[in-house]
This record gives structure tokens, sequence and C-alpha cells, in this order.
């Protein structure tokens, strides 16, 4: 039967893609489509469609990062979310705009489609994620639990907070560690940083294509106002005003592709470093419970030295287990990392040499038909 799960040979290669190719408007609710093929044996349909609120999306990412317990494990980051009112979607264009400008909620679907599916590829990239239950659950089309690790998730953040002031200059005893600490420390800054430029830089190319497109319409209503004498005059003007429209046409495609690779990019990277340094954190907070527990057990009097012997080595294990994952997890993320960016790099460049090499073109043409008008 289609659909069925076969028993393929072992040599298939494991496979598991999602992807989010659409998504509809009901009410103030965004309804994503989402589409899963695998040749994973502990699901239960090689395809699978299904559709899911950005709720869903936030249960999906409370439960990895609270019920499951990440430990080592460095948990994707959660898409933003999106705008669901015509007021916050014109809010967000003006913002990308930096200006006045009318949006329809329609014109950001892509986006938050396009989010939507980054998360959940990389859950589906991950060694642990890709097996979880929660993660199994969402893909599937039967209805999801109910959602209440909201309040919790927000509790623990709280308490994190408290126990994080006192281990802020903590000098770990790892090498390795205590450079991952400073190195994504110093990297998610750096993120940070060019995050806030290139969308400056954005901001900047739209608003000059847009002073392209209103220049075009009054190139061409000149041309064509009654006070102009001459055809060629006439001609002429109504042929710059293309050749300024055109213009405006290829900028507004090279921002839109800056955004889409390194725009992109550079937003989920910076969210997935602060998930690493969370990560790196949990584990502090486990070298210092070892040895509250390892101080414990040598002031422990002899009716509580078992049981503060039994905690200590308690302690130990969940640090000597945080750590190994943590490693692997460090060097598989930094591998996705550069990967990530030397692929969002590579197209941002054929992008802009291509829509280089079109605008020159079209400009040298344009050129020789304006002389010619003039002769």
């Amino acid at each position: 039967m289609a659909g069925e799960r076969g028993r393929e040979d072992s040599s298939v290669q494991e496979m598991l893609e999602v992807k989010v190719p659409s998504a509809t408007k009901d009410g103030e609710i965004i309804r994503f489509e989402i589409k899963t093929l695998t040749t994973l044996s502990d699901y239960p349909s090689c395809e699978m469609v299904t559709t899911r609120t950005f709720e869903d999306v936030e249960w999906l990412h409370n439960t990895l990062s609270v019920r499951e317990e990440p430990g080592g494990s460095i948990v994707p980051p959660m898409p933003n979310r999106p705008a669901s009112t015509a007021a916050e979607a014109e809010a967000l264009m003006r913002q990308e705009f930096g200006g006045e400008m009318r949006s329809m909620l329609a014109d950001h679907i892509p986006k938050y489609c396009r989010s939507v599916e980054m998360f959940l590829s990389l859950l589906a990239q991950h060694a642990r994620y890709r097996h979880s239950q929660p993660f199994k659950q969402f893909l599937d089309s039967k209805p999801l639990p109910a959602r209440a690790l909201a309040k919790l998730s927000m509790f623990r953040r709280a308490t994190n907070v408290v126990k994080d002031k006192g281990l802020q200059t903590k000098k770990d005893p790892d090498d390795f560690f205590h450079g991952q600490r400073a190195f994504i420390h110093e990297s998610h800054q750096c993120m940070k940083d060019v995050n806030i430029v290139f969308h400056q830089q954005l901001v900047s190319q739209r608003q000059f294509a847009m002073s392209l497109g209103a220049f075009a319409s009054d190139v061409t209503k000149a041309g064509s106002s009654t006070c102009t004498s001459k055809e060629s005059h006439t001609r002429l003007m109504s042929r710059f005003g293309e050749v300024m429209d055109q213009s405006q046409q290829a900028e507004t495609a090279l921002a839109a592709t800056s955004e889409n690779t390194f725009g992109f990019t550079f937003c989920v990277y910076e969210k997935y470093l602060e998930s690493a340094k969370d990560m790196l954190q949990r584990r502090l907070r486990l070298l210092a419970e070892s040895e509250s527990a390892a101080a414990a057990a040598v002031k422990a009097k002899p009716a509580t030295k078992a049981k503060a012997e039994e905690a200590r080595e308690q302690a130990v294990q969940k640090f000597e287990e945080i750590s190994k994952l943590g490693r692997t997890e460090l060097s598989l993320f930094h591998q996705l990392r550069v990967r990530s960016l030397q692929s969002a790099l590579l197209t941002y460049c054929q992008a802009q040499i291509s829509t280089g090499r079109d605008t020159y073109a079209m400009l040298a043409r344009s050129l020789s038909e304006l002389r010619q008008i003039e002769d």
C-alpha cells in the first residue's frame, strides 16, 4: 500500500526530509503544511503530510528543551513568531524597509514557511532529535498532547538565571570546554553585530530600489507631458524611465537574494550559537553541582556518608555524560555552521555576479539605444 513502510535493504541510506511548501491563514492563526519523506524504520510511514500551527512548533521546541532534558545536546533554535495580523505585518515591513510601507500578511508567508522548514530540517539532521518521540508525533497527522510546558520553561529559565550568577567567572578545568566557551561567546557577539550591519545594508538597498522606482515613474510622466514638443525628447525620456525601472527591479531582486542567503543564515546561526551557549552553561552548572557534592561528601558525618557518596557519584556521572556528549555536539555543530555559511556565501556571490553582469549588459544596451535616439 502506498505510504506504508516496507522492509528496505539495510544498504539503503537513512533519509529524513521535511518540507514546508505552503501555509494558509485561518483568522489570526497560520497553518503550515508539513510534508515528510523518510526511510527510517521507527517512523509509522515513509510519507506523511500534516498541518501544524506555530503554537505546535513552540510545543515541539519547549518539549525538546524542557521535558526531554537536552543535557549535552544543542537544541536547534526556534524560528521567530510570525505576524498574525495586518498591523503586525506592516510593522515588520516598516522595520525591513526602514520607513512607511504597506504590506499584506500574505507577502511574509514564504518567509515563515522557510523559517519553520529550517528548524524542522535541523532537527531531522540531528542524531538524537530525528528519533525523538515528540518530533515523530509532530510530523504525524495525529493531534498533539496538551501544551503545558510554557510556564515550566519560563520557571526553569528564571531559576537558571539565579544559578548562573555565580558561574559567570568560573574557570573550566577542561581546556577544550574553556576554549569553546570563549570562542562561542565571541562568535555569538560577532554574529549579532554582523546581523545589525547586514540589516542596515538591506534597508539602504531596498530604499535605493524604491527611489529608483519613484524616479522612473517621474521620468516617464515627464516624457509624456503635453509640454514636450519634440518626439525624440519624448522617446528619450520614456526609454530612460524604462532603464530606471529595470534597474529598480535588479536592485530589488538583489536585496531579496541577500536576505534569503546571508541574511537568513546569519539570523539562524545567531540563535543557534545562543543554543550552544546554553548547552555549555548547563555543563557548567553540573560541574558546580559535582564539586558541591564532592565537598559535601568529604564533610559528611558517618551516618550520612553513604548517602553523600551516592549523591557525589550521581553528580559526577551526570557531568561526565554531558561532557562526553557536548564534545561531540560541538564538533558536529561547528561543521554544520561552516558548511551552511559557505553555502550561503557561495549563493550570495553567484547572485551578485549574475545580477551585476545582467545589469551591466542592460545598461550598455540601453545606452546604445539612447544615443541612437539623440542622433
